[in-house]
Order: structure tokens, then C-alpha cells, then sequence
């Protein structure tokens, strides 16, 4: 079952005793506790990234720079591209054909891309001032990121566009949704993560205020982080191989790997 805002406090007034409140704005306690339900959220959602309620499907951001065809935005709301997996839309047609581009440790990009220059190709200079080889004939096959903030892709066809399109591109993000002080607010979990989120805002809330956890809600609220950390999809897997190394938004540097969940 989901609660909005409002119900979340009342549960915690009622186990505090505290007093039945109509609004998180009646007293100064209630919106104490509304706000601090609103930390548990973000916490939640950054200690478990790989949850399917943070997963949305998404396009990347659109550069629209023509000194940059090939580079595009990642949306400053995800958190991580799921498998690393981008897609853009090749279709010559007003049909759909969206292929698969396959992300490359930064490295790896740079030796593909530091050829010379000849037909149908642009030298580009990134933002960093490094210069790297681009096709213009062909739709892009390769991706990486080297900031977590732009991915670069080895090429553009500009027989169709003058830089890469947002609207042609495809990701499946984590991200998170925002959390707003209102009372009529739903909290921003599905229905079977409810109890959980629950158990962990009690557990957090009686905590700061006894300075130390309280028994039964305690151990709910550990019961309740195993059950994040375990699979909750109903379709598929969340679980895949295991990346070593610094990981970012978009691909693992060598040897690791980077993408939405």
C-alpha cells in the first residue's frame, strides 16, 4: 500500500504518541518529521541505485553543437545508465530502427578515434582540447564518456542532422523522483517497497530521537534493507556481472563498466 506524506507522519506520531496532527504543517514536529522522511527517500534511492523504482526510460540531452556534432548530454537527474546501454535511432526512413551503440572505456575510444583524418571524417575537439577523428557519412556505433557529464560517439551522419538527436536516443536511467513537502504527496515507491521505506524512516526517526535503535523496529528496518539489496524485478534480472574499478554515470574505466540500470 502506498502512503502520501501526511500518512507517513501520522504512523510516526502514533508510535511516538505524539500528537494527531491534519497537516504536516501543523506544528513544528510534523514537518521535522516530514523532512526527515524526505532524507530517507534520497538515502534509500542512492544506497540502492539498482532498484527498479528508480528506473525510467529516457533520452540523452541534445549538445546542439555543431563544432561538437558527435557529443551529447547526459540528463543531470540520472544516476547511473543501465548496462551501459545507449541506443540511437538509425532509421533512414520515418520507421523506427534503433541500434545499439556499444560504450568503450575511455581509453579504448581514444586509440579508435585518434586515426587520421580523411574522407567523410571532421577532426572535433572535445571540451578538454584533446582532437579526436569523427565519421559524418555513417550513424555512430561506439560511445564513452570521459566526465560523467557529455558522451562523445565516434560519429554523426549529417545527411540527416547537423548534430546528434535527443529524440533519436534511448537509455534506460536510474534517477530519482522528487520528493515534495506537500500532504497529499505519495511517497515515490511502489506498493511492495511501502513497508519497507517505512520500516527504515521509523527506525531512523526513533533513533535520532532515543539515540539509539529500538528493538523491533530496528530489526524490521535491517529485514527491510536485505529485501533492497535483493532482485525486485518481475520480469528479468537487475543482477549482472560484477565491474571492478571507479565507476561512473555512463561505462566503467578498464577495467570496469558503466551504465543504467
Amino acid at each position: 500500500m502506498k502512503r502520501t506524506l501526511l500518512q507517513v507522519v501520522q504512523e510516526y506520531l502514533d508510535t511516538t504518541s505524539g500528537f494527531y496532527v491534519d497537516s504536516i504543517y501543523d506544528n513544528d514536529e510534523s514537518q521535522q518529521v516530514a523532512k526527515l522522511a524526505e532524507r530517507v527517500y534520497y538515502k534509500m534511492v542512492q544506497e540502492f541505485p539498482n532498484l527498479l523504482f528508480t528506473m525510467k526510460e529516457m533520452t540523452l540531452d541534445s549538445l546542439s553543437d555543431v563544432a561538437r556534432p558527435n557529443y551529447m548530454l547526459l540528463p543531470e537527474s540520472i544516476q547511473k545508465i543501465q548496462e551501459s546501454q545507449v541506443y540511437y535511432n538509425t532509421s533512414k526512413t520515418s520507421t523506427i530502427s534503433y541500434k545499439r551503440i556499444i560504450y568503450l572505456p575511455p581509453l579504448k575510444f581514444i586509440d579508435m578515434t585518434n586515426r587520421s583524418g580523411g574522407l567523410n571524417t571532421i577532426v572535433v575537439e572535445g571540451f578538454d582540447g584533446n582532437k579526436m577523428s569523427v565519421f559524418t557519412n555513417q550513424f555512430p556505433s561506439y560511445c564513452t564518456s570521459f566526465d560523467n557529464k557529455y558522451v562523445v560517439f565516434d560519429a554523426y551522419n549529417s545527411t540527416y542532422d547537423t548534430t546528434l538527436q535527443s529524440s533519436k536516443s534511448k537509455i534506460v536511467a536510474s534517477g530519482e523522483e522528487v520528493f515534495f513537502q506537500e500532504d497529499d504527496f505519495i511517497i515515490p515507491v511502489p506498493s511492495h517497497l511501502s513497508e519497507a521505506y517505512l520500516d527504515m524512516f521509523l527506525n531512523e526517526a526513533l533513533t535520532l530521537i532515543y539515540q539509539q535503535p529500538i528493538g523491533m523496529i530496528a530489526s524490521r528496518a535491517r529485514s527491510a534493507k536485505i529485501k533492497l539489496q535483493q532482485d525486485n524485478r518481475a520480469l528479468g534480472s537487475s543482477r549482472g556481472k560484477k565491474n571492478y574499478g571507479r565507476n561512473g554515470i555512463l561505462g566503467s574505466y578498464v577495467p570496469r563498466g558503466h551504465g543504467y540500470e
